[in-house]
């Protein structure tokens, strides 16, 4: 490959031969960018969207630790920690509790999949990209799916949700707190009760 590297730059003239560089025995045509030989510039921002959002100092701080390899003893130990973080968080001692390192879509692509079996009825709130996306997914798992379709800038009222529960009988009901692509925040007070009101359907 470096053989017909240095060969083209022969073949493209005296115009390109500057920026050949030699590197050991081998010659490389395209030269470093000056990019590598500046510091990174980062500017500061205050983020107030549902994410990427600012990092506290104690997280910045361990983001410039030393790495360690993912199977040392000093790894699973960290990991275990941040597992009884996440079950204080959402105040569960399931075992199966799980960090997705990954995108919010990952996420809720990991939860789906997790959540739905081919011919399963879900009911999904499409009011935004989120509850769009979440029905191509569970479309593709092949579950039923049953959208309550509103123009973007809207959210859901408990009567609402509550009839597509009481007509779809669904084993999932999804409902997006914070819609990025419209800015809208879904009120969550009450669902919990209304979804243990139908016995097959929990909340995500």
């Amino acid at each position: 490959m470096f053989w017909m590297l240095t060969k083209t730059s022969v073949t493209l003239g005296t115009r390109t031969a500057g920026w050949v560089r030699t590197m050991g025995s081998h010659q490389l045509l395209v030269p470093p960018p000056e990019a590598l030989s500046k510091p990174l510039s980062v500017p500061k921002r205050l983020l107030l969207g549902p994410g990427p959002s600012n990092l506290t100092p104690r997280v910045l701080a361990a983001g410039g630790l030393r790495m360690i390899g993912h199977m040392q003893k000093e790894m699973f130990q960290i990991m275990d920690e941040i597992k009884q973080g996440i079950q204080y968080v959402f105040q569960t001692r399931n075992p199966l509790t799980l960090v997705v390192s990954g995108s919010g879509h990952c996420a809720m692509e990991t939860a789906l999949f997790n959540l739905l079996e081919p011919g399963d009825s879900f009911l999904v709130g499409a009011n935004g990209i989120w509850g769009m996306r979440a029905a191509e997914i569970a479309e593709r798992i092949g579950a039923r799916v049953h959208q309550m379709i509103k123009e973007p800038g809207e959210h859901y009222t408990l009567q609402e949700v509550e009839e597509g529960l009481a007509r779809h009988k669904p084993v999932l009901l999804f409902l997006t707190h914070g819609e990025s692509s419209t800015g809208v925040v879904q009120p969550l007070d009450g669902f919990g009760e209304l979804c243990h009101k139908f016995p097959k359907a929990s909340g995500l």
